[in-house]
């Protein structure tokens, strides 16, 4: 059985989502970068995962998005990159919150099992 279908599909997904941001961009796109490295670096034979989108606005500012619904909003003007950057923070204290969640719930029943089958 072949293991990799998972990662296929994640890899094909952020691919989709770097492929809508340099579509749909109001921003010129300046590099991608890789898992393995920056654009230049990347391995043509392998497809590596997209960490990172590079887009410059008129002025040369650069910006630096994830291939992620919120880089696609910011690319598409829709928000700004303050905002962006804040989504982003939140996205990722919402994910750890979940897990040390899932962690806590798992610990408490443990311990609830042993002090009833111990």
């Amino acid at each position: 059985m072949n293991m990799c279908g998972s990662t296929d599909f994640i890899e094909r997904q952020v691919y989709d989502m770097y492929e809508a941001i340099r579509s749909h961009s109001i921003y010129n796109l300046v590099n991608v970068e890789y898992s393995t490295g920056s654009s230049s670096d990347r391995n043509s034979t392998k497809m590596n995962l997209i960490t990172k989108v590079i887009l410059q606005d008129k002025d040369g500012t650069q910006y630096s998005v994830e291939p992620n619904p919120y880089g696609l909003r910011f690319a598409k003007g829709e928000i700004s990159y303050k905002k962006y950057k804040k989504l982003q923070k939140s996205q990722t204290f919402y994910l750890f919150f979940i897990f040390f969640g899932i962690i806590a719930f798992f610990g408490f029943s443990m311990l609830v099992m042993m002090k009833y089958f111990g």
